[in-house]
């Protein structure tokens, strides 16, 4: 490992590109006692890359986009590392493998821009077939020299001197999933060492964290316990034939019931607190009253054939969705529209058990928890194999569960879709400027800058952090988004001579003041208990992106770098533009800058006709104008060179 700061290493990247002594009027004489590396720039033209070394934790959805952007030269001349933990690529799709486990996003959206998949099975794809869509984008576009399998971040400490971050690898035993949760080592072999980057990205992923359900009696319980988010392979054994009980009421609970239901004996399927189920809100494009649409295979090969055809499918869906999130806002039509299509559905769906409506019914708006589309699964509650039971679980006992109002019932196998930690706080402590631990700063009211970037966290980005789209739409999208800032970001370091950036602590601050007080008029700030609120009714919506996608995008397009501090390379504040080098390009150096871009007409250019006899015969010119000797705009035609006044 290097030693060198960030000024060091550039300094001996300039030097060595134009080694030896300079030629006449090749270098600029004044920097040569006063800055090393100031001199050495004045040797090469401006915008000559300096390499940069990243360092990605995660090898899901923002992993693998970082991977895409650095292979496409989008940062030329920079490194990538992407440590992942597990023992394959595609973070929550990876890991998550319960029965019925299935995106609630459509999937022809559910997909990296980049690389379209025109042959999903079905307008909901299952977590299997999402799984190898990773797969095959990282074999396909070669991603895989970038991404180090069964290899953990499990820390990362700023250095202030050098301008360099240090983060605290280890290698996992190989195992297919590896917990996240704070603390765990499970898995980890060996003994951990450092890797220094210029800039660390956390791309951990938000889905990854699971949990066990905070119940009394959890150890005592002689059956056979399983949850969705680390589902074994021989699960069915505790499945097949069994009396099961489901506690969850979210969307693993909304699918894990119809996928485990045809399997079973009984089911007891605890709900707490019910859920708007909104399959008829995809019905335009899915099948009939929302269902999964499956395609043939005649259709798959009509896109495979015809990409501009695919592109518009793609585009109406993504417009259609898009175009929902006004149902969002407190109050609003569609709003009222969206709730009574829901009535709808569940008042026709519970048509033989009417008595369960309106214990169904919830009582809060309509997105304020994570809507799902549950294919199937008000269905399976009229199903004589599902017993209903409503309210709390007091706790385990050694044979079932007893709920808080006494009721008591015995379970061979208990299915836990309790979901993950929902902290937004990073997994692995992340310590920046003057010792600010990151871990700690967001444990209980996280603030970021527009969800990629912390206070006292330079040359730091996070993917999906707080007040992130989380439930805008497609994920995918919106990553692509951050990472394209990113490399932004990147590009203007290794080419403006700058160490280290860092949000303005005021300018998070108010960014965090203006979501907070946007999402009070929001359906995500209805009472009920979600993941948005870090599983309160009554919290803070921190997790949430105020505004639209389209608002957003707009914002990651032309990022506000006066919202940013920096630090420059040189020291000396009056060798900011050093960066400008020998005055020239290196473009003009290489001889390539040969388009002559800035003669070009723009979109609402017109090119000028003469002004001629005939042109004004025609009508097309009555006069023109000049201005004479006191100021005055002049009206005349030219005739045979003569003015007529």
């Amino acid at each position: 490992m290097s030693h060198l700061s960030a000024h060091q290493k550039a300094t001996e990247y300039f030097k060595g590109l134009r080694p030896g002594p300079p030629e006449p009027s090749g270098a600029t004489v004044a920097y040569r006692e006063r800055d090393e590396l100031a001199y050495a720039l004045s040797r090469v033209p401006m915008l000559t890359p300096r390499p940069l070394r990243i360092i990605a934790a995660g090898a899901g959805f923002g992993g693998i986009a970082l991977a895409r952007a650095i292979h496409a030269g989008q940062v030329p001349g920079a490194s990538l590392t992407v440590f992942e933990k597990d023992a394959g690529v595609g973070g929550t799709w990876w890991e998550n493998r319960y029965p019925g486990c299935a995106c609630d996003v459509p999937a022809h959206i559910y997909q990296f821009s980049w690389a379209p998949n025109p042959t999903w099975s079905a307008f909901f794809a299952p977590q299997s077939e999402i799984r190898d869509y990773f797969k095959n984008v990282v074999d396909q576009h070669n991603l895989g020299q970038y991404i180090k399998l069964s290899h953990k971040v499990v820390g990362a400490k700023w250095n202030e001197d050098r301008q360099v971050w240090q983060v605290e690898v280890v290698r996992t035993d190989g195992r297919d999933l590896v917990i996240s949760s704070q603390g765990v080592t499970e898995g980890q072999v060996g003994e951990s060492w450092v890797e220094e980057c210029d800039i660390f990205v956390n791309a951990g992923g938000f889905f990854n964290n699971w949990k066990w359900p905070k119940i009394p009696g959890r150890e005592g319980f002689q059956g056979r316990m399983l949850h969705t988010a680390y589902w074994p392979t021989d699960a069915d054994k505790g499945i097949e034939g069994k009396v099961v009980s489901i506690i969850g009421n979210g969307s693993s609970g909304v699918q894990v019931l119809p996928a485990v239901l045809p399997h079973v004996k009984k089911i007891y399927y605890h709900i707490r607190n019910p859920t708007w189920v909104t399959p008829r809100m995809a019905e335009k494009f899915a099948g009939p009253k929302g269902t999964t649409l499956k395609y043939s295979e005649e259709q798959k090969r009509t896109w495979s054939e015809n990409p501009e055809e695919y592109l518009a499918y793609r585009k109406a869906i993504e417009k259609n969705l898009t175009e929902r999130f006004f149902m969002y806002m407190d109050n609003s039509t569609a709003q009222k529209q969206a709730r009574q299509a829901c009535l709808d559905n569940l008042r026709e769906a519970l048509a033989a058990k009417p008595e369960l409506l309106e214990l169904l019914t919830p009582d809060y708006a309509v997105g304020c928890r994570r809507p799902t589309p549950g294919i199937g699964f008000l269905e399976a509650l009229m199903s004589d194999k599902v017993e209903i039971v409503f309210g709390s679980i007091a706790e385990f006992t050694q044979t079932g569960i007893r709920t808080d109002n006494g009721y008591h019932h015995d379970s061979e196998t208990i299915i836990c879709a309790t979901g993950f930690e929902l902290s937004i706080a990073p997994r692995f402590p992340i310590i920046g400027r003057d010792n600010v631990d990151l871990q700690a700063a967001w444990k209980n009211k996280p603030e970021s800058y527009l969800s990629l970037a912390a206070a006292d966290m330079p040359n730091y980005f996070t993917i999906l952090g707080p007040a992130s789209p989380l439930a805008h739409g497609s994920i995918p999208t919106s990553i692509e988004f951050v990472v394209r800032y990113i490399c932004k970001f990147a590009k203007k370091m290794q080419t403006e001579n700058i160490s280290s950036f860092c949000p303005k602590s005021r300018a998070v601050r108010a960014y965090q003041n203006h979501a907070l007080a946007f999402l009070s008029r929001t359906a995500w700030a209805s009472s009920c208990s979600s993941t948005y609120k870090n599983g309160t009714k009554t919290g803070e919506l921190r997790s949430l992106h105020p505004g639209s996608r389209h608002q957003l995008y707009h914002l990651l397009t032309n990022p506000r770098y006066e919202d940013f501090e920096w630090t420059n390379l040189c020291p000396d504040p009056d060798l900011m533009f050093a960066f400008m080098g020998n005055g020239f390009t290196v473009k003009e150096e290489e001889g390539t800058e040969n388009d002559f871009w800035f003669i070009e007409m723009d979109e609402a250019g017109k090119q000028i006709v003469p002004c001629t006899n005939e042109f004004r015969a025609n009508g097309n010119l009555e006069n023109h104008s000049t201005v004479n000797g006191d100021g005055i705009l002049e009206s005349h035609l030219a005739v045979n060179g003569n003015r007529s006044t």
